[in-house]
């Protein structure tokens, strides 16, 4: 798969089936469409194109205004790659984009740079000056641009839509066994192991503390079961993700104690993948307290794990 970063760079002399989208966690929506684009592309022999932004529109004029990401910029490229995608135009949203009228965006960008044949678009997409461009629009100038259109249903999952938005809100809520439905796979969390303070290694439960991107999103505070991989391998864990309130601290922290597990990894990337919550994050009265509720958790976790087969997706 190659990454296009500049519509200046964009080289592609095959014709292509392109799909629209911001596609922040690849949920199973966006896992349909993507799937029907590659099909598509094979059926009719054309290259697969995922045009998108780098940053969420809403964080060029507001720093606050864009919504935590689900899913960082790197795993998303790496799923879009296993899902079969050809090329992935990963522009910044700017003022040009933010000025570019609709129809322009189809005949300028979409045609006469992309080659677009076929589109696929989601049930609400949106796009160009003003978000004045949609499906109907699409529509409408389909055949004098010489394109197919292929929109998109939603999917519902027990009478809820599946969509970034209410996925973030399942996630912010500890409702993870519910957001991994919609997302199709594991929600997890990519991040450096950094230095903490070491209280975990002084009670006999050491943590990797996990340094996450700006901007992305963590789920409520508590304890999780989870699943870490280091280097390729996948070991059982148990994340806490929260203030520390027993010792104080300000800042939220994501602590990951791997069952097993010794070896030096400060300053390597790891993924955590959340599976279920255990409780909620609470304050001991005392670090001893503190203790035997961890260790009640790390038995609870190895009760899990020994009676169930984990899979990412």
């Amino acid at each position: 798969m190659k990454v296009i970063r500049k519509l200046s760079d964009v080289n592609i002399s095959e014709d292509t089936g392109v799909a629209l989208g911001n596609f922040d966690g690849v949920h199973i929506g966006h896992q349909t469409l993507l799937v029907n684009l590659v099909e598509t592309c094979r059926l009719r022999n054309l290259k697969s194109v995922v045009y998108t932004f780098s940053n969420h529109p809403r964080a060029f004029t507001s720093e606050d205004g864009a919504p935590k990401r689900i899913m960082n910029l790197n795993k998303k490229l790496s799923t879009l790659s296993e899902l079969g995608i050809d090329y992935v135009v990963l522009v910044p949203f700017d003022e040009f984009q933010m000025k570019l009228k609709a129809e322009s965006f189809i005949r300028d960008i979409l045609k006469n740079t992309l080659k677009m044949k076929s589109c696929i678009v989601g049930f609400n997409y949106k796009f160009g000056y003003k978000a004045q461009g949609d499906t109907h629009l699409l529509r409408e100038l389909s055949k004098e641009y010489d394109y197919e259109l292929n929109e998109i249903d939603s999917i519902e999952i027990q009478r809820q839509i599946v969509s970034s938005t209410n996925i973030r809100n399942l996630i912010s809520d500890g409702n993870i066994q519910r957001a991994n439905l919609f997302l199709g796979k594991k929600y997890s969390i990519n991040g450096q192991v950094v230095e903490g303070k070491k209280v975990g290694r002084k009670i006999g439960v050491p943590t990797a503390n996990i340094k996450l991107e700006k901007n992305m999103l963590t789920p409520s505070s508590g304890v999780y079961l989870t699943k870490v991989s280091i280097d390729g391998k996948l070991y059982d864990s148990i994340t806490n993700v929260g203030y520390n309130p027993t010792f104080s601290q300000g800042e939220i922290n994501i602590e990951t104690h791997v069952m097993n597990f010794r070896e030096n990894i400060y300053g390597k990337n790891i993924e955590v993948h959340f599976i279920d919550k255990i409780r909620e994050e609470k304050k001991f009265p005392s670090v001893e307290d503190l203790t035997i509720q961890l260790k009640k958790d790390i038995d609870l976790a190895k009760n899990f794990f020994k009676k169930r087969q984990f899979t990412i997706w």
